[in-house]
């Protein structure tokens, strides 16, 4: 699919602006993010033509959600100060809710992708709720990111031919999750960069 072609070029150039502008961005998390981004895109690439059901491997990209948002929640602890076992908290917390979205993308029923989705939003409520406590109107800006822009990430999926179909575009959908990515991994950290 061109969009997937789109998504990991789109990506690469963007790990490699974030490497070498890693000293001005003060992380390696930017370039990282970005990268493990560009390995999901292309494993999907990779696998997008096998077997009859062009969505069956598209699980995959919650495995790279799983390390990149995980890096994200580290460089939004950092913003909000959160105490070592907030901290740890948050990151277990983004662990699981990718763990759950692997679930409910592999789920054998309805049942089970409901279950695995709705048992997903306890650890996202977690996250929320460490950060909302430490919120300042400096630090604002990050809960938009958790609330509209990780939010996105879930419906688009339920929305899918994945799951219930409701757009039935693989293209379109495809599309979604790359505005969704560039929002919250991009356009986040050149923010961070920008108001420091």
């Amino acid at each position: 699919m061109n969009i997937l072609i789109i998504s990991a070029a789109i990506f690469t150039l963007t790990s490699l602006y974030f490497f070498l502008n890693r000293n001005k961005f003060g992380s390696d998390f930017p370039w990282l993010v970005s990268f493990i981004t560009v390995i999901s895109y292309l494993v999907m690439i990779m696998n997008i033509n096998i077997g009859p059901d062009p969505t069956a491997l598209l699980w995959t990209r919650w495995v790279g959600y799983a390390m990149s948002c995980t890096l994200l929640t580290a460089s939004m602890v950092k913003i909000f100060g959160i105490t070592a076992q907030q901290k740890v908290v948050a990151l277990v917390s983004t662990s699981l809710i990718m763990l759950t979205g692997v679930l409910a993308a592999v789920a054998t029923s309805p049942l089970f992708l409901i279950l695995f989705f709705a048992l997903g939003m306890i650890p996202f409520i977690s996250l929320i709720s460490i950060f909302k406590s430490k919120s300042t109107p400096q630090n604002r800006f990050v809960l938009n990111y958790l609330y509209y822009g990780w939010m996105a990430f879930p419906v688009i999926f339920l929305l899918s031919p994945e799951t219930f179909s409701v757009i039935p575009s693989l293209t379109l959908i495809l599309s979604a999750y790359l505005i969704a990515d560039f929002f919250t991994k991009i356009i986040f950290y050149v923010h961070i960069q920008k108001i420091k």
